[in-house]
C-alpha cells in the first residue's frame, strides 16, 4: 500500500482551536525515521491497528517518528492554547505518549476514540462544539499578531512578563520565548517552500535580525540548512505529517 496523508479542516467556528483532522496510512518495508518539524501544536493520535489514543505534547523541537510495517493512524492537531480551551486541561501536563484516557474524563476519551473508528470529521465537530470556551486572551492576541514579543504582549495587556510566561506555560505547555521562535520558524518555512524569495529576504520577512540567525534557527527546528532542505524535501515522497500545518 502506497503511503498516503491527508487533512480535513474542522468547522469554521472551531478553527481558532483545531488546525486539522488528519490521516496517515501506508506500508513501510524498511524502518524510516521521519522528521516532524516544530509547529507549536499538540495532537491526539489514534492508532487504528492497536485501537489506542495517545497525546503528543506541544511540538517545540524537531522530532523523528519511526515508521515500519503497516501504519494506520489518525489525529487531531490543536492550535496553541486550543486543547486547553476546549478541555480545561493545562497543556503543561501533557507528556508525549500519554494515554488519552489518563488525560481526559473517561467518557469523553471513549467518545473521541469511537469517532476515530468511525472516521468521520462531523462527529469530532459535534464533540468539540459542545466544549468551546474562549482562548486565553494573551494567547489569542499573540496568534493574531505576526511577530509579537513578550514585551508587546505585556504592554498590550498591562501585565508583567511573568504573567505572560505563566499563561503560555499553562495553555501551550511551552515558554513564550520558545513559542515565539517556533512561530517565526514556521513563517520562514512556508516562505522557503514557496521558493519565491532569497534566503536574505526570507530572514528579514520572518523577523530575524540577520540571515545567520535564520539559518541557525532553521537547523534547530528542521535539522538541516534551508538550502539543503529544498534539495531533499521531494525525496521524502508522501509525508507522514505535512510540513506547513497551519497551526501558527
Amino acid at each position: 500500500m502506497e503511503p498516503v496523508y491527508y487533512e480535513t479542516k474542522p468547522a469554521v467556528h472551531l478553527t481558532p482551536y483545531i488546525s486539522a483532522y488528519w490521516v496517515s496510512k501506508g506500508f513501510y518495508r524498511d524502518t524510516v525515521m521521519f522528521p516532524v518539524f516544530a509547529d507549536g501544536c499538540c495532537d491526539i493520535i489514534y492508532d487504528r491497528t492497536e485501537h489506542i489514543a495517545k497525546m503528543v505534547g506541544t511540538g517545540a523541537e524537531l522530532a523523528h517518528v519511526p515508521l515500519n510495517g503497516m501504519v494506520d493512524m489518525a489525529g487531531i492537531r490543536f492550535r496553541p492554547g486550543g486543547f486547553t480551551a476546549l478541555t480545561g486541561i493545562p497543556a503543561g501536563v501533557i507528556a508525549d505518549g500519554t494515554f488519552l484516557s489518563d488525560i481526559l474524563e473517561k467518557g469523553l476519551a471513549e467518545h473521541i476514540s469511537k469517532q476515530f473508528e468511525a472516521a468521520t470529521t462531523e462527529g469530532f465537530d459535534r464533540i468539540f462544539s459542545g466544549l468551546i470556551n474562549n482562548l486565553n486572551p494573551l494567547i489569542a492576541f499573540w496568534l493574531s499578531e505576526s511577530f509579537a514579543g513578550i514585551g508587546d504582549i505585556s504592554d498590550y495587556f498591562k501585565c508583567s512578563e511573568k504573567t505572560v510566561s505563566r499563561a503560555f506555560l499553562a495553555h501551550t505547555g511551552v515558554s513564550p520565548v520558545r513559542m515565539i521562535a517556533v512561530k517565526r520558524f514556521r513563517h520562514a518555512l512556508e516562505l522557503v517552500l514557496s521558493e519565491k524569495k532569497s534566503m536574505t529576504e526570507i530572514a528579514y520577512d520572518s523577523g530575524y535580525c540577520d540571515q545567520s540567525h535564520f539559518i541557525k534557527d532553521f537547523r534547530r527546528f528542521a535539522g538541516t540548512r534551508p538550502s539543503d532542505f529544498l534539495r531533499y524535501k521531494d525525496s521524502l515522497g508522501v509525508r507522514f505529517i505535512q510540513f506547513p500545518s497551519g497551526c501558527l
